[in-house]
């Protein structure tokens, strides 16, 4: 394989443009994060330390904007997503520097094995241990039953490529995973069960059912509806006339649906 010098030397430059000029603002920094500014404002409080900031760029002074090179912005960022999660404070200055360490190997050639994953659990001496793998990894590490994992190569591709379009005057990509949506419950208006109907008023009825013996039986059962979600109580026990009661009414209703 040819090594082209004059390619090195191209990446290398362009990696100290985005990693060392302090360049990027706070607003763009909480774009990359999805910190707000006072958010990251206590965040990056060095009381905290939360990560380890060096440069007068960065406390600047009254009257002044905070600027942060592209290798703070990668600390912040790896710092602010696993202490969402939990990470502990005092530990996360250790991290952030592993995450930097890692993308300037990679941008020197010096990092060799690729698809890097971060795993980190607690000690019993209330230390964490961090173990690298990768996707060359043969043998399978020593875990405990539950650990946190950082995927620092994709944190450090995302990252690069926000602050590359920001430097570049481009729309600054969004890479964040957008909520799971529960699925309806089965037995519910959205399930699929069919089990509802809505009268002219745009209630919702049970098949069978008229409004006041759809909300009994619901009241019966400990059942509630939240807009189209039917949600549970704990159910009540039920006894005597109330027992026969919820009785029939499920009959009638799950008659109806015989007859559908």
């Amino acid at each position: 394989m040819t090594v082209d010098p004059a390619e090195i030397f191209r990446k290398l430059d362009e990696a100290h443009q985005i990693l060392d000029e302090p360049q990027f603002l706070v607003p763009e920094v909480c774009q990359i994060t999805g910190a707000t500014p006072k958010a990251l404002e206590h965040f990056l409080d060095p009381k905290r330390g939360m990560v380890r900031l060096m440069g007068d760029w960065v406390n600047p002074g009254t009257g002044k904007r905070r600027r942060f090179t592209g290798q703070q912005v990668l600390m912040i960022a790896a710092a602010y997503a696993v202490n969402r999660i939990g990470f502990p404070q005092r530990w996360t200055i250790l991290l952030s520097e592993q995450v930097t360490q890692r993308a300037s190997g990679r941008i020197t050639g010096l990092a060799i094995n690729t698809e890097m994953v971060l795993l980190n659990y607690p000690g019993k001496n209330g230390d964490w241990a961090f173990k690298a793998v990768y996707k060359e990894t043969v043998e399978e590490p020593r875990l405990p039953l539950a650990v946190l994992a950082l995927d620092v190569d994709r944190l450090i591709d995302e990252t690069l490529t926000q602050l590359m379009a920001i430097v570049n005057g481009e729309e600054i990509p969004d890479f964040s995973i957008p909520d799971s949506v529960p699925e309806p419950n089965w037995f519910g208006p959205n399930g699929g069960q069919r089990a509802w109907k809505k009268d002219e008023a745009g209630n919702w009825l049970l098949n069978g059912l008229t409004l006041d013996e759809t909300r009994e039986h619901m009241s019966l059962q400990g059942w509630r509806l939240i807009g189209d979600e039917l949600t549970y109580d704990d159910a009540p026990r039920l006894h005597g006339e109330d027992l026969e009661r919820a009785v029939f009414l499920a009959n009638k209703h799950h008659s109806a649906a015989l007859f559908d």
